[in-house]
């Protein structure tokens, strides 16, 4: 069912302007070159271990910025970290960008296969739980079972997922773990030896029909990167495994990428980026919804901006900072569609302005070891707009009423090299906020010293063991705090929302503890493996009551109410998270093999129940091999997902197991020119019908993906 989405029917049509704009700037870009220059700055971008790692399938030696705030190998982070690289995704071609965190041990993607409906779970913490971040800015959109995820996935490069709390670096949220997602620069995209360049890529999904276009141009040149994308996609409904299409799931997005960056000789960088999306579809006003009774027609975009100055003067050993300001503006604009909703004129904003500033210092001393300092401040405020029209004035939504959240923070952390074979990680973090809303003339505010431990001890090159402990917290949100008005009327019984003043930050320790092996053979054949167990201790969790009042008043008794109800957060006594994960990894420049799995489960101390968040146990396992003469790569994948019945206590979360295959091909026809690429793509490849959080929601079906790349 091609484009059940009405496009003529929504709020503020924007036309293309991400995708317009990206092609006229990439029209420019490619008359842009000064080789000589291109070319220094290219080599020593990519280093000589780029070249090794270039011949091979899998990365092993995959870097992460977000564990500790610092560039270290993920395999080597105290705690549990994994990258999803270059490579990988652009072997698995994903549609959204839950796809591209699926498969991750103790990751699960929940809302069903709408793509403004995903959202993480990550070691059982969901919604305000899980951090996300897109080159540093925070993502803080979360409105009312809608979807967090506004991004083109063909714009990424790379996709970090911390598991665990962070908030000796992170702050507020992060307690379950951090997504962070880094976009392609000039130098991802630019061949060696080349200035300037550009590239052409069209792809098709069969799940939902979807097309997607995408063109880019990039330069480098004296120390100036240029980088412009744009991309659109277009789908109709998503065909699930059962069979049947969930209807009013079709969507047609477009996106735009810019970037620019200048360096100086003296070590000095100015960085600005910005990037648009909007997806315009026609959908459930809760996207996550099966029901079509209440429809609307859907805007949904994000607009981001920021300015980044680096200085590290001579490569120096005590200057090494970076200042970011950023804003990030994501919404919804809902125009009703079903004849309930005829009069519906909605908007959900969530505007977050934020300001860092941090420094990165070496020290060596012959007593104390070598220290890696990373010390700064950071600020960021989220403003929240949400207006309804439903008689042509406007009123606000008050159970997720408008309002302001300001965090001020100073952190610092120390990567100590003890011994050559002892490291140790401290790291302290002091938060601050303070939320209000016009609507309630009430202030809550809180503070909390969040404190992190890591330790790395190495006895042998091939052989290392890890301990973390780890406090995260979660300020309550304006939602959590302030909700009020009518849930709902059914017959005799009515349920209205309640805010809670007194509710209290989440709070949580966390102790986690593994051992990693790794073995480098010849032939660059190369072996990881690694192992942890954790323990989560969360103290005052937060969630939602509904308590029966024992009398009705009397204005609600007048007119047949029998029954009242209020819905409002509390604060648990506490919650229990414990699990265990593995990954492993074998690679040569000819095929790889890779394995993942996790097991966990998740109790409230106070109650005998156990929450409904807890992810099933997972194992995936993947490979592929290269056939060099013919420029060819073959791959395949499974996913094995356990039940969930033994996981949670609610029947319509008790999932049932399930496994899903997929392969790919990666050829790159020289006939067609050295640097063209062609895709395909099977996945779900026998149609299974399987849920992933809900019983009833069903996930998307077979899909043959193909899509053709061609630099220039």
């Amino acid at each position: 069912m091609k484009n059940t989405h009405n496009k003529n029917a929504l709020p503020g049509k924007l036309g293309k302007p991400g995708f317009l704009i990206a092609a006229v700037a990439t029209a420019s870009l490619c008359a842009y070159a000064q080789a000589s220059d291109a070319d220094a700055s290219a080599a020593a971008a990519r280093g000589p271990a780029a070249d090794v790692q270039a011949e091979t399938i899998h990365d092993l030696d995959a870097v992460t910025v977000t564990s500790t705030r610092t560039a270290r190998r993920a395999f080597e982070v105290p705690g549990m970290t994994s990258v999803v690289d270059q490579k990988s995704l652009d072997l698995s071609q994903p549609q959204n960008v839950g796809d591209t965190v699926r498969t991750l041990p103790n990751v699960e993607i929940t809302g069903g296969p709408r793509r403004n409906a995903e959202t993480p779970t990550i070691r059982g913490r969901s919604q305000e739980h899980v951090l996300v971040l897109v080159d540093g800015m925070r993502q803080n959109f979360n409105q009312s079972r809608r979807g967090r995820f506004y991004l083109e996935p063909d714009m990424l490069k790379q996709v970090e997922v911390v598991r665990g709390p962070n908030s000796a670096l992170y702050g507020s949220s992060a307690q379950g773990g951090t997504i962070a997602m880094r976009t392609k620069d000039a130098l991802d995209l630019l061949e060696p030896g080349r200035s300037t360049g550009a590239r052409v890529k069209a792809g098709y999904a069969s799940v939902n029909e979807e097309s997607f276009y995408s063109l880019a141009g990039y330069a480098a040149a004296g120390g100036l990167d240029l980088l412009a994308i744009g991309s659109y996609r277009d789908g109709g409904d998503i065909r699930l495994g059962t069979g049947d299409d969930l209807e009013f799931s079709g969507s047609e997005s477009k996106s735009g990428l810019f970037k620019a960056s200048y360096k100086t000789a003296n070590g000095q960088t100015l960085a600005l980026s910005a990037d648009v999306t909007r997806e315009e579809s026609r959908q459930p006003s809760t996207p996550s919804s099966t029901s079509t009774s209440s429809i609307v027609d859907r805007t949904a975009k994000t607009d981001s901006a920021q300015a980044r100055y680096l200085l590290n003067p001579n490569n120096s050993d005590l200057i090494d900072l970076e200042l970011s300001a950023y804003q990030v503006e994501t919404g919804n604009y809902d125009i009703g569609f079903t004849a309930n909703l005829i009069d519906r004129d909605e908007r959900r904003i969530v505007k977050t302005t934020g300001l860092s500033l941090i420094n990165r210092s070496r020290i060596e001393h012959a007593a104390l070891g070598r220290h890696s300092l990373t010390y700064g401040i950071e600020y960021f405020k989220d403003e929240i707009t949400q207006v309804r029209w439903d008689t042509g004035a406007p009123q606000p939504i008050l159970w997720n009423p408008d309002g302001k959240i300001d965090y001020h923070a100073v952190f610092a952390q120390d990567e100590i090299a003890l011994t050559e074979t002892l490291s140790l990680i401290p790291g302290l973090r002091y938060d601050k906020y303070k939320a209000g809303s016009p609507q309630v003339a009430h202030e809550s505010s809180d503070d909390f010293l969040a404190l992190k431990v890591g330790t790395v001890y190495r006895p042998r090159p091939w052989l290392y063991f890890f301990g973390l402990y780890s406090e995260g917290f979660v300020a309550p949100s304006l939602g959590q705090l302030f909700r009020g008005g009518t849930h709902f009327r059914r017959g005799s019984r009515q349920q209205d929302f309640a805010g809670n003043l007194d509710l209290r930050s989440e709070k949580s320790e966390n102790y986690e503890a593994g051992i990693g092996l790794e073995f480098r053979f010849e032939n660059q054949a190369h072996f990881q493996a690694k192992l942890s167990v954790f323990t989560q201790d969360a103290r005052n969790p937060i969630t939602t009551e509904v308590q029966i009042q024992p009398s009705v008043p009397p204005e609600l008794a007048a007119v047949g109410v029998t029954q009242y109800e209020l819905s409002k957060y509390i604060n648990l006594g506490g919650a229990d998270y414990e699990g265990a994960e593995i990954e492993l990894g074998y690679s040569t420049p000819a095929w790889y093999l890779q394995a993942a799995g996790s097991t966990m489960t998740a109790r409230e101390k106070t109650r005998p129940r156990r929450l409904d968040t807890t992810p099933a146990d997972k194992l995936t396992v993947g490979g592929g091999v290269r056939i060099a003469r013919a420029k060819l790569t073959l791959g395949g994948n499974a996913l094995f997902v356990g039940s969930r019945a033994s996981k949670v206590d609610r029947e319509s979360y008790m999932t049932p197991g399930y496994a899903v295959w997929g392969a790919y091909v990666v050829w790159q026809p020289e006939f067609l020119g050295p640097r063209t690429s062609l895709n395909l793509n099977a996945n779900n490849l026998f149609d299974k019908a399987y849920a992933r959080s809900e019983r009833d929601l069903f996930s998307s079906g077979r899909s043959i993906q193909t899509s053709l790349t061609v630099s220039f």
